[in-house]
């Protein structure tokens, strides 16, 4: 069976760990070459050093999604590298700390939503253009379960991820016509760093969650990949506008 992304160009950001390292991985073992960014240096080095061995053309370079001026360049450098884009995820986000809504620090509010929301905006800022030149491309952007309904505590974060998931069904309406479809991956609590930090400041949320999903447990970083992949590749192209939940069967509730 052929590759899903042989001879295909895919971005990842917020590729340094993750689900962003895992739909890297997931994406390089469908044959594609990579673009990757994230604002952590160290991490995204780690990142492509692993993925050396299954990717053969792969480019990476540091990025803070808060910045256009640096996503631009990382598109344009990145498609100069190993070529024009076919796939993008635009995955970088970041959770926040858990608070009450009237608790909330005002800075720290508005920075989840400068990564989460107008993060992604930048990406298709920086990748529509060329897309809607070439008639072509497929965009994933990172939302959450969390952007489908609420959470007690995670006010900012949950603002955003809906912000995300609006942003995706506006444009799958804009560029539809135009050979693009766009989509919004929304996984439920997964294995994650960020995970891990929630559950350091909430004792017990692991366990909590764990009861309450149907499925008994929490997802992994490479079933969300999974579900990305395919999303991102021609297995979907009917597919536009959706966001994809991958959480266990919590929603379903």
């Amino acid at each position: 069976m052929k590759p899903m992304f042989e001879g295909k160009t895919v971005l990842v950001t917020g590729a340094a760990t993750g689900i962003g390292r895992a739909i890297a991985r997931a994406a390089a073992s469908e044959g594609a070459s990579l673009v990757l960014g994230d604002i952590d240096p160290q991490g995204l080095a780690r990142t492509a050093d692993a993925l050396r061995s299954s990717c053969k053309n792969l480019y990476f370079a540091a990025c803070d999604v808060r910045q256009q001026s640096e996503l631009d360049a990382l598109v344009q450098d990145g498609e100069k590298a190993v070529g024009p884009l076919n796939t993008v995820y635009a995955n970088a986000g970041i959770l926040g700390s858990p608070c009450d809504v009237w608790r909330y620090d005002e800075n720290e509010f508005r920075t989840v939503l400068e990564v989460n929301v107008l993060g992604a905006w930048h990406t298709l800022k920086a990748v529509l253009p060329g897309m809607i030149e070439r008639k072509s491309g497929t965009i994933v952007a990172t939302a959450s379960a969390g952007g489908l309904i609420g959470a007690a505590g995670l006010s900012a974060y949950c603002v955003s991820k809906h912000g995300v998931v609006g942003l995706v069904r506006t444009t799958a309406l804009e560029v539809a016509a135009l050979g693009i479809r766009i989509n919004a991956l929304c996984p439920g609590m997964t294995d994650t760093a960020m995970l891990d930090k929630v559950a350091t400041e909430i004792p017990g949320l692991r366990e909590a969650l764990m009861t309450m999903n149907p499925s008994g447990r929490v997802g992994t970083v490479d079933e969300v990949a999974n579900a990305a992949v395919w999303l991102g590749s021609d297995k979907s192209t009917f597919v536009t506008g959706h966001p994809l939940v991958i959480d266990g069967g919590f929603l379903a509730q």
